[in-house]
């Protein structure tokens, strides 16, 4: 609520002085601050509503959104930018996504305040989402950069939904320019706090009998369940009367999991196991439902669906970074030479032991800065390209090399071991244009594996105007993919082709057509794959894909546009599916163009399964600066093959912009 306020309060005041500042309402005393003083950008909102008669929802029933970007200019050197986003996502996301943050810039640097986000080097720190403040200076050839906030927030879960707070700082300083010759040294710090989790909580999970199951007396059946933090033995019962009263299967057990248990009468539908911790009796759980225990019944265990969520597996991380990134060239740029290297400390779990290290080895200040832990490594990436590049000739050739131990926390995603090697070339001759690559990767770079897997990719294109208004391309792609392990169970020989033609028409609409057409675009596509691994012997994939477009211009004020697509496809030669989707779309302007609505329908077909969907949307502008759509979308879907059969979806939604 408190963001709510902060929002609305924010926009009434820059409304109010955008406002006073056209009116002129302050007096002649006001037109310097006029003058100097501007204020513009856009306020908004968004408003969806969803239902379906699936038991599968895709999406909320109720999502809303407001957003607040104003920009106000000073004396016409600094711009200084806001952003508010609030969500009714906001914080049930795993990370919050509402976003508030201020953005100032000038002539010379920038500053930011709030959500933000930077990008160093893509080894560094590249593509997370900061909230904190930073700066960056670049006065002439002179560059100064510096970060620092949080980039997670602390999530009790598992290791793939859990998180600890993380603070994250970076630096960068440098000199040069950057499209002809600098060099930037970059320094990135982060580290979770370990104090912003609490994982002392004690738990027990029954895992099964859980529910609806049905035990056979005189069976042996496997009780098991999860526990974290309960040291010591385990006490397991049985209620018989729904959880009234309770008697002992077995006491003082160790828990490691599982008890096999020979199920014992008298029959009942109301059983319920009880496992509970011997030192911590407050520490327990029941099954989640009633199963059922009789004579001459089959034993039926039904599997527990639930989300068993290990509180202590996401643990506390550190790392730094130290990189370096910059780029040499000669002769105007003709040659070039770009490179991207940085080396990484990476502690997995801050909770680990330390390492006594000789200080006499390693400055004391080193160690002050950076603990290095048991569970502590350092690895090196780094990127390297040398260029050439002439009127109608160019060329690149590639060095890339991530170790296995390499990781950034500042970078949102980082594929390590891989090697890398690439050549790409590109010609131009009159109206033609030509390129060729080749890449091959390769892993385990330090023999840690049983084996190396290697990648050969070649790519080959050529575009080309045949006549003023058609367009031609033809473009293939080669995919070797191989390993070499000496066993048959894990060994890869998997090799794809890609061919891919698409020719583009553009008519003049006073031409031969009548106005009628004016654009057709046909491609084709054929994927042809083949896996010739031991396991998988004989497994062929063979697709071919044709897509037509039309657009057509009806009147000054109406177009359409038509679409169909083909899809035939074959694996291991038995496996046969056809697919053909059609869409006819209307455009029409009205009032001058105040009024923009679309009709969309669309058809889907694929063997057993049949979808279609209309959609409708209307946008007007009200004034210059004000704008609301209106759109409603209905899908009906016929199907066999999908786990929720048949249903029907709909989804409407209501967007306000206004620009100020």
């Amino acid at each position: 609520m408190r963001l709510y306020i902060i929002f609305i309060s924010v926009f009434i005041l820059m409304f109010s002085i955008s406002l006073f500042a056209q009116q002129g309402i302050w007096g002649e005393g006001y037109n310097f601050i006029k003058r100097n003083f501007k204020i513009s950008g856009e306020i908004g909102g968004y408003g969806e509503y969803y239902t379906t008669t699936s038991e599968y929802a895709r999406r909320p029933n109720n999502t809303g959104r407001l957003f607040f970007r104003p920009t106000i200019s000073l004396f016409n050197l600094i711009q200084i930018p806001f952003e508010f986003l609030i969500s009714t996502e906001g914080s049930s996301a795993r990370q919050d996504i509402n976003q508030f943050g201020i953005n100032p810039r000038w002539s010379w640097g920038s500053l930011h305040l709030g959500d933000f986000s930077t990008e160093y080097s893509k080894y560094t720190l590249s593509g997370i989402l900061i909230r904190g403040g930073g700066i960056d200076i670049n006065p002439g050839n002179f560059r100064f950069s510096t970060a620092a906030g949080f980039t997670k927030r602390a999530v009790p879960g598992g290791a793939q939904d859990g998180s600890f707070k993380r603070f994250l700082f970076a630096s960068k300083i440098g000199y040069g320019n950057e499209s002809v010759s600098y060099l930037d040294l970059i320094f990135v710090r982060a580290k979770d706090e370990i104090s912003s989790l609490d994982q002392s909580h004690k738990s027990i999970t029954v895992l099964s009998p859980n529910g609806r199951d049905v035990l056979n007396i005189g069976s042996v059946v496997t009780i098991t369940w999860n526990s974290y933090n309960v040291g010591g033995a385990v006490k397991i019962e049985i209620s018989r009367d729904g959880g009234a009263t309770f008697e002992l299967i077995a006491d003082k057990q160790p828990n490691v999991g599982f008890y096999n248990w020979t199920v014992t009468g008298p029959a009942t539908f109301e059983a319920l196991i009880k496992i509970s911790s011997v030192e911590d009796s407050t520490v327990f759980d029941l099954s989640d439902n009633f199963f059922s225990i009789g004579s001459g019944v089959q034993t039926t265990i039904v599997p527990n669906t639930n989300n068993i969520v290990n509180q202590n597996a996401v643990v506390p991380q550190e790392n730094l970074v130290l990189g370096a990134k910059g780029r040499i060239s000669f002769l105007r740029s003709a040659i070039s030479f770009d490179f991207d290297a940085a080396g990484s400390v990476y502690t997995r779990d801050l909770r680990a032991q330390e390492i006594n290290i000789d200080s006499s080895k390693i400055p004391s200040f080193v160690l002050k800065i950076y603990k290095p832990r048991i569970s502590t490594n350092y690895d090196f990436a780094f990127n390297t390209a040398l260029g050439l590049r002439f009127s109608s000739f160019s060329t690149k050739v590639g060095y890339r090399r991530i170790q296995p131990g390499y990781n950034s926390l500042g970078t949102s995603y980082l594929h390590n071991d891989i090697q890398e090697i690439s050549v790409m070339n590109n010609i131009t001759i009159l109206n033609v244009n030509l390129n060729l690559s080749y890449i091959r990767q390769t892993d385990n770079l330090l023999k840690q594996k049983s084996f190396t897997t290697a990648r050969n990719i070649i790519t080959a294109g050529i575009n080309a105007r045949i006549l003023k208004g058609w367009t031609t391309t033809i473009s293939g792609n080669v995919l070797l993919m191989t390993n070499n392990s000496k066993k048959d169970s894990t060994r890869i020989n998997f090799r794809s082709y890609v061919l891919n033609l698409n020719n583009n028409f553009v008519f003049d609409p006073k031409g031969f057509t009548k106005g009628l057409i004016r654009s057709i675009n046909l491609n084709y596509s054929l994927q042809s794959s083949d896996n010739r691994s031991y396991l998988l012997k004989n497994n062929t994939t063979l697709v071919h894909s044709v897509n037509l477009g039309l657009s057509f211009v009806i009147s000054n004020e109406l177009s359409s546009s038509f679409s169909a697509g083909f899809v035939s496809s074959s694996i291991f030669d038995t496996v046969k599916s056809f697919t053909h989707n059609y869409t006819l779309s209307f455009q029409h302007k009205a009032f001058s163009n105040k009024l923009n609505s679309s009709l969309s329908l669309s058809s889907a077909f694929n063997n057993a399964n049949k979808s279609y969907r209309a959609s409708v949307s209307s946008g007007y502008n009200i004034a210059d600066s004000d704008n609301i759509t209106l759109s409603i979308s209905f899908l009906r879907f016929d199907g066999k093959t999908f786990r929720g059969g048949s249903f029907n979806e709909l989804l409407t939604y209501l967007t306000y912009n206004h620009r100020f």
